[in-house]
């Protein structure tokens, strides 16, 4: 009986030795309680008269896939000790282990200390000490003890690159903190930093309340910066991030950011609000202190099997708040309520779009809310021939503050029906109806309002499309061919100015769209007319990795109306020729070509030319870009820039490259940058430097120094200088 008990507290000693290193081990009696134990040694001593067992030699103990080894092992009953002496090592079933010279526990297992102790952590973390000390069960605490998560080096003088030492270190096995007293940090073995206090959650924990490494800068519109986030963990699905902002030049700012995750969905909602000069609209503008501030939500819900409701919010006081605090640098700030049904030839969406331009040229009153936007979609089973109808139905409402509000229901049936032919080429063919309705209380030329008045029209269409896929070898290279000709058909005369036109403004003719049925984004404009598209793709590679892939073709227009403005490439007869050309001769290069070509005028109107250089440790990457005659509206006549940057590895660790970006047609720099960034499997460091030399309200030309560093099982230190030049 005496014996069973001793082997009992042998096991305990597994589950509270390992719980010094891993907090959350499972109590003794949970690995006691029917489970086998395992004890080796060269020699194994009973002495029931003086009530102690003694294992010497290579001693190995065995529990539940813990396993503890020692030069000797002594329970001491009378005493109430439970030594283990030379070379201990405990080694849990996932592979942490925890080293000693000496370890002694109290019969109870709850106090204790341990001499010459080192443990390897979760992330292979190290902490190592003179004497560690086992308080109440809860607490350890290393005296003279050091933390770090890095490799030993030989060529270190087998010191990692960085590591805390401290006076005392104290973890925390219930609220799983580790917390230092007079700690310094090292880096490469010079002192870098000292602080009487520091604490942070063990390597274990993912998720824990507290404040978070705070970061400094320096910024042109906000001077000094002084921001430090508390984290706090509201559930095991929900947390929210405070981070309170100082600057010398503007007042405080808070943002407020709250994550939500159920099992139908999650929840993101990000709010700030700053005391801030307000916007500079017009140059000169006096510029007094008043609240700015913005709020960003998302929400990404399954309400039911094909069932799901998608919510974002975006809003900001003004159009650089975004930009002054370095949030966001978009222009246009999307709104968006959807419902989407998904089912097997069905398709059902009811959309609400609410747009905020931030771009100094906007009329906030003359941007259109779409209130509401619904869409329905269905396809029938096979038909005579293997044929297959079609539903497309819609409405869309257009509310404007100031300006024109207009309404919009379609609907279009289909018929389509797809094929082989007899030398392996493939046909699809559709015919369609659509009719549109359109309802409008003003002038759809100038977007004004006035007087209620409808129009309708009726769209028939056809299309069809034909292409013979051809694979072979030729001359070692593998080659697929595909030469695609699309015929498609619509009666003139349906692009009445009388329609409003709000979602076919912009467009771009280019290899993209060359096969589609229309170039239009939307369905307010008609391409109308006979219209034949042809071309050929093709691609070829060899087994080394040579590949050439592209595309070419054209648009034959029979009837050619005035629905595209001049020079877009598609206003006459014969349509640019658009294509693509890729080429991968080796690994180390990288071309691709994108033209838009006048045949009439043997002009380039878009050349847009990437190319890709180097190997992995030295890469250059050039883009050139023109564009001519865009259509537009809004848009600069002629656009040309260039961009490249480049990338060199000097090790393994170190990455250093830099890049810009330059206006051909403005002859005038964009954008410039350059960065650094060291990072072994313990510290990371980013340095970046960029020139943004644009104008926007109270933004002039700025200069921005980034700082990144990043202590692994510590987090981020961050500080960042922007300034004029």
């Amino acid at each position: 009986m005496r014996l069973r008990l001793w082997m009992g507290v042998l096991a305990a000693l597994i589950a509270v030795l390992w719980d010094v290193s891993t907090p959350g081990a499972q109590p003794a009696e949970e690995l006691i309680a029917g489970r086998p134990l395992l004890l080796s040694a060269e020699e194994l001593i009973y002495d029931l008269e003086r009530r102690r067992v003694v294992a010497r030699g290579q001693v190995e103990l065995e529990s539940r896939g813990y396993r503890l080894f020692a030069d000797e092992l002594r329970y001491l009953e009378a005493e109430g000790r439970v030594v283990a002496r030379g070379q201990v090592r405990l080694v849990s079933p996932s592979g942490e282990v925890l080293f000693a010279e000496e370890l002694e526990l109290s019969d109870d297992l709850r106090e204790g200390f341990i001499r010459e102790v080192a443990a390897r952590l979760d992330d292979d973390v190290r902490v190592a000490a003179n004497l560690g000390v086992r308080v109440g069960g809860r607490y350890t605490i290393f005296e003279k003890a050091a933390f770090t998560p890095c490799p030993v080096c030989a060529a270190r003088g087998h010191r990692p690159f960085w590591r805390i030492r401290a006076e005392r270190v104290i973890h925390d096995a219930e609220a799983r903190t580790i917390t230092y007293r007079n700690a310094v940090l090292e880096v490469l073995g010079v002192p870098v930093l000292w602080v009487p206090y520091l604490a942070h959650p063990d390597p274990g924990v993912e998720r824990q309340s507290g404040f978070l490494v705070p970061s400094l800068g320096s910024d042109t519109e906000l001077g000094f910066t002084l921001e430090t986030p508390y984290y706090l963990v509201l559930a095991p699905n929900r947390d929210l991030l405070l981070a309170p902002l100082l600057a010398t030049r503007e007042g405080p700012k808070l943002e407020v950011t709250l994550r939500d995750l159920q099992r139908f969905g999650r929840t993101e909602l990000t709010a700030s609000l700053a005391y801030a000069r307000s916007y500079q609209r017009r140059p000169g503008q006096d510029r007094d202190f008043t609240l700015r501030g913005h709020v960003r939500a998302e929400g990404r819900y399954r309400l039911g099997e094909g069932e799901r409701l998608l919510a974002d919010l975006y809003l900001a006081s003004d159009n650089t708040y975004l930009d002054v605090y370095d949030i966001d640098d978009r222009d246009v700030l999307v709104n968006r309520l959807a419902y989407e049904r998904f089912a097997p030839g069905r398709f059902l969406g009811a959309y609400a779009f609410g747009f905020q331009g931030l771009r100094e040229q906007d009329r906030q009153d003359r941007i259109p809310f779409a209130l509401p936007w619904i869409q329905l979609q269905r396809r029938s089973g096979p038909l005579m021939w293997g044929s297959y109808a079609t539903l497309d139905a819609g409405v869309r409402t257009l509310v404007r503050v100031a300006g024109l509000d207009s309404l919009r229901l379609s609907a279009e049936l289909g018929w389509e029906m797809a094929g082989l032919g007899p030398i392996g080429d493939l046909w699809f063919l559709r015919l369609s109806l659509r009719g549109d309705l359109y309802l409008m209380d003003g002038d759809p030329r100038t977007l004004a309002g006035g007087p209620m008045r409808a129009e309708a029209r009726l769209v028939p269409g056809l299309y069809a499309r034909w292409r013979w896929p051809l694979v072979g070898t030729l001359l070692g290279l593998r080659q697929v061919i595909e030469p695609t000709v699309v015929l498609m058909a619509a009666p003139r005369g349906l692009n009445d100015p009388d329609i409003p036109n709000e979602d076919s403004l912009s467009f771009e003719f280019d290899e993209t769209n060359l096969f589609r049925p229309s170039r239009f984004a939307g369905i307010d404009r008609v391409e109308e007319g006979l219209r034949i598209a042809y071309g050929v793709r093709f691609a070829s590679e060899l087994e080394g990795g040579f590949r050439v892939s592209g595309v070419v073709g054209q648009i034959l227009r029979i009837d050619p109306g005035d629905e595209f403005p001049r020079r877009s490439g598609l206003d006459g007869r014969w349509s640019d020729l658009v294509g693509s050309l890729e080429v991968r001769p080796h690994p180390w290069l990288d071309l691709s070509y994108r033209f838009r070509l006048s045949l009439s005028e043997l002009v380039f109107r878009r050349s847009d030319l990437a190319l890709a250089l180097g190997p992995p440790r030295l890469r250059l990457r050039l883009n050139y870009l023109k564009l001519t005659d865009q259509p537009a509206p809004g848009a600069p006549g002629e656009r040309e820039q260039l961009a490249a940057g480049i990338r060199l590895g000097l090790s393994e660790a170190l990455t250093i490259g830099g890049q810009f970006r330059y206006d051909l047609t403005q002859e005038e720099m964009v954008t410039a940058s350059a960065g650094l960034v060291y990072r072994n499997p313990c510290f990371a460091l980013t340095l970046g430097l960029e020139r943004r030399f644009t104008v926007k309200g109270e933004l002039e030309d700025e200069t921005t120094l980034k700082v990144r560093v990043v202590f692994a099982g510590l987090g981020d230190v961050e500080a960042s200088s922007a300034v004029l030049p």
